[in-house]
């Protein structure tokens, strides 16, 4: 007599497949096998990511366009201390600014038609940003002009003081913005020749005590 098929053979039991030590450790070895290339595959792409931030980092740097070595505002720009002795007339050296970052008024004091209009398209075309032309009276209506400004807007009064040859800075002590008022008088010729603008940081040329 002929005995059932899974007495005979130790792989199996009640025709149930008995896994064997042998086929145990192949599995173990394939599952550990697919863990270490997911592994490597993380480290793989990690690694990628670094080298390509690193590379655009001293691409940025290398240009000079790296944002954290940017000053942040116009006013930072100017490398004003933050206590000036005589806020009236500082005796400071200051940065002149990139015209885009100055904004200006422009008032004309004399009652000659026209004149705030021009000087404000001539200073628009050299690129600074206009906000407003108008007309006031002045104390300094006989003079070449006055530039005003606040305490946060002394290197931006520089700025358009070197557009215009003889105004003098007048301090207004109530602005609290950067902006600049530009009044033009009586003894006004025109903007500096753009060939002859002096860009390198200096003092304010102060109005006197009227």
């Amino acid at each position: 007599m002929t005995e059932p098929k899974d007495r005979r053979d130790p792989s199996s039991w009640h025709g149930q497949h008995i896994v064997s030590e042998a086929e145990l450790a192949f599995q173990s070895d394939g599952q550990a096998k697919k863990r270490r290339r997911s592994r490597q595959n993380v480290v793989f792409t990690v690694m990628a990511a670094l080298v390509v931030v690193v590379f655009v980092v001293s691409v940025l740097i290398f240009t000079g366009n790296w944002p954290w070595n940017k000053d942040q505002t116009p006013q930072a720009a100017s490398d004003a201390p933050a206590n000036i002795e005589n806020p009236v007339c500082p005796d400071v050296n200051f940065k002149v600014q990139d015209p885009g970052t100055v904004m200006v008024r422009v008032l004309n004091t004399t009652g000659e038609s026209g004149l705030a209009g021009a000087t404000a398209e001539r200073l628009k075309e050299r690129g600074f940003t206009i906000t407003s032309v108008t007309e006031s009276a002045s104390d300094y209506a006989e003079e070449v002009g006055a530039v005003i400004a606040g305490p946060k807007g002394y290197a931006q009064a520089l700025s358009i003081q070197r557009q215009v040859p003889g105004a003098v800075f007048v301090f207004d002590k109530d602005r609290r913005d950067d902006r600049i008022d530009l009044e033009v008088g009586a003894k006004f010729e025109g903007l500096e020749k753009e060939r002859k603008l002096n860009d390198a940081p200096g003092k304010l040329r102060c109005a006197e005590s009227k």
